[in-house]
């Protein structure tokens, strides 16, 4: 089973790195409606490994737990656990961890001409536009969002 381990916890973030363990979780191969049921079939046909499915590279991925609101219009809210990945390279609007000025933040990345931004996902915050001045820095990408529903 995987296990988050706490390894930092900041201001606004808290860090987990995900121990060795594996838990295969049986998966159903067929789709399920989400207005009226229907019957469906009542075998696995393979078991979901939830390391392969979420971790592209290992070696470069880790957990952070979010604080805060400014990403919700994106489905990330407070509490969520957010996997992110080192090793890819940020594109034009995706969802980066990054380091502004000493501070995490979570944010879309967003290049317009020779501007750079990050913008967040809530009507009630401002872009930030990153300039010369600033220490700016993409920790990682993020790939998926853990939360409970």
């Amino acid at each position: 089973m995987k296990k988050l381990k706490r390894v930092h916890t900041g201001k606004e973030l808290s860090f987990y790195s995900m121990e060795e363990k594996t838990l295969d979780i049986p998966f159903y191969q067929s789709n399920v409606s989400a207005g009226f049921p229907s019957p469906a079939e009542d075998f696995m046909e393979l078991d979901l490994n939830l390391q392969e499915y979420l971790v592209q590279h290992p070696s470069a991925t880790f957990c952070v737990k979010v604080t805060g609101d400014s990403m919700q219009n994106a489905g990330i809210f407070s509490g969520d656990v957010m996997v992110v990945d080192r090793a890819l390279e940020p594109k034009n609007k995706t969802i980066v961890l990054a380091v502004l000025d000493g501070e995490f933040t979570v944010k879309r990345i967003h290049k317009k001409g020779d501007l750079l931004f990050l913008n967040p996902e809530n009507d009630n915050f401002k872009p930030i536009e990153i300039t010369q001045e600033m220490n700016f820095k993409v920790w990682g990408v993020v790939t998926h969002i853990i939360h409970k529903v």
